[in-house]
């Protein structure tokens, strides 16, 4: 089951996919990284997915055309329907052979029936104390959220 939480896709870009300033746009990097969280939650529910939210998108450097991006996700809660993905972004410049982050977020992504209305989707419980923290974590977000805070 744990290869089903996760989800891994690489890409490089195009010069229509910069900006002003050479760098790939951080919608370009958004969209890759909705992507990878949907793949994984597929591949987890065996469900249609979409989109419900991104959240904490953070930019830790410029990525620049020609660049290899890696963007991987890891599902790290999951409700009735819903599933929380941890997603983060590598960079690579081939030709000086380094990597970086690129950026890292977290999306909620719901399982849907054909009709659009969320189903349920496979229980799942964190075993790791990492898996745990993060976990906890999402709980405690969601709590704040109900309560406005």
């Amino acid at each position: 089951m744990e290869h089903k939480r996760k989800a891994e896709l690489i890409e490089t870009l195009l010069p229509k996919d910069t900006n002003g300033y050479g760098n790939i746009f951080g919608g370009v990097i958004m969209s890759i990284m909705d992507k990878t969280a949907g793949v994984a939650c597929w591949r987890y529910s065996q469900r249609r997915v979409v989109t419900a939210c991104a959240q904490r998108i953070c930019f830790h450097t410029p990525i620049n055309m020609g660049e290899v991006v890696y963007s991987r996700a890891t599902i790290i809660h999951v409700g009735r329907s819903s599933m929380e993905v941890e997603v983060e972004v590598e960079v690579e410049n081939v030709m000086e052979g380094t990597k970086r982050r690129g950026a890292s977020g977290q999306f909620t992504m719901v399982a849907v029936d054909e009709n659009w209305h969320p189903t349920a989707v496979p229980p799942w419980q964190p075993v790791t104390e990492a898996e745990i923290e993060k976990w906890r974590q999402v709980e405690k977000q969601k709590k704040a959220e109900r309560h406005g805070g």
